[in-house]
């Protein structure tokens, strides 16, 4: 089997098991009422650990952690799966998926701002597709979850944007580290980040407590945080295990390996078709279990598609040949 078939299956099963894990956090929100901040660290928290276990050993830890980049990345992780395991109490997990894509567009702007990347052509009209497409899918939503989902959507999506910017900076995040080394490095960040985070917000929550009700209740982000012993609770220490190790670190560890065997490019191509394979696994869990039968209209599935095929097309455009097509149009004119 050649390395680029392997890349391949890897980036595929990689995908497959994001899909599962939107579906699996989602479930456990709605049917066991797990609070998604405390969801949020503990899934990271046990995906950090497993990751450390299978990873390189020999990987220098105080270097990463020393870095600000490392926080950083850290930071914008959690709160990504945050904002996105928020949109799972409105909306599906194929929804999420599709309307996650505008990450692209975010990622577009913020690299042109601060990496000074210009898009090309393809770029730009690829943009507009994903503005349009997201934009129809919004409209049909629901007039009570519309604006609330969009924002976590967006949120968790220009977080994953400014990630992946961290990421691309941080000194130890080199082309030539092996799976195993990348794993390692991964998993440190999200062990300092989730503990880091655990601890803030279990320091918080306690703080909410001793104060008046009528202070919490005026008070946002008071209202919203976990009590502690959400943090400790049956569901969500069982149910974070079981996706952070099973679904989580397993999906890490293909990702790692894909682009090790390939390149990123490459990948992302797979990447572009998360939001069909979330869907296969959705409606199957939908089958089985408490979670409601995925409904897309008409006007959703055009939509669908012109996210995925401007999506793919955007990325394909990155790739070797995409470059030389890109300078055999140029000479052209």
């Amino acid at each position: 089997m050649t390395n680029l078939l392997k890349a391949g299956l890897l980036s595929i099963g990689t995908v497959f098991f994001w899909g599962l894990l939107n579906v699996s956090l989602r479930f456990l929100v709605i049917e066991y009422g797990c609070h998604p901040v405390a969801l949020a660290c503990s899934t990271a928290l046990f995906c950090s650990l497993a990751l450390i276990a299978v990873g390189d050993y020999k990987v220098r830890i105080t270097p990463i952690l020393q870095n600000r980049n490392t926080w950083f990345f850290g930071l914008t992780q959690i709160l990504k799966n945050i904002c996105l395991i928020y949109a799972f109490v409105y909306i599906s997990s194929t929804q999420t998926n599709l309307l996650t894509n505008i990450e692209i567009v975010f990622s577009l702007l913020l690299t042109w701002l601060f990496l000074h990347r210009r898009p090309n052509r393809v770029d730009l009209l690829a943009m507009v597709f994903i503005l349009i497409g997201c934009l129809v899918i919004v409209a049909g939503l629901p007039a009570s979850v519309m604006v609330v989902a969009t924002l976590w959507v967006f949120g968790g999506s220009l977080l994953t944007a400014l990630r992946a910017i961290f990421a691309e900076v941080h000194p130890g995040n080199k082309k030539e580290l092996s799976a195993r080394e990348r794993c390692a490095v991964t998993g440190w960040i999200l062990l300092a980040s989730s503990g880091a985070f655990i601890i803030f917000f279990v320091i918080l929550s306690v703080i909410a407590s001793w104060l008046p009700e009528s202070t919490v209740a005026e008070t946002l982000i008071l209202r919203r945080m976990p009590l502690p012993q959400e943090f400790i609770s049956g569901p969500n220490v069982v149910g974070g295990l079981i996706v952070g190790v099973a679904i989580y670190a397993i999906s890490m560890y293909f990702y790692f390996y894909a682009i090790c065997l390939s390149n990123n490019e490459y990948f992302m191509m797979y990447r572009s078709l998360q939001a069909v394979f979330t869907y296969l696994v959705e409606v199957s869990f939908a089958a089985f279990t408490v979670l409601p039968m995925v409904h897309l209209s008409s006007s959703d599935w055009f939509a669908a598609i012109a996210i995925i095929l401007s999506s793919f097309a955007m990325i394909l455009m990155r790739g070797r040949r995409g470059q030389a097509l890109l300078k055999t149009l140029n000479k052209k004119e």
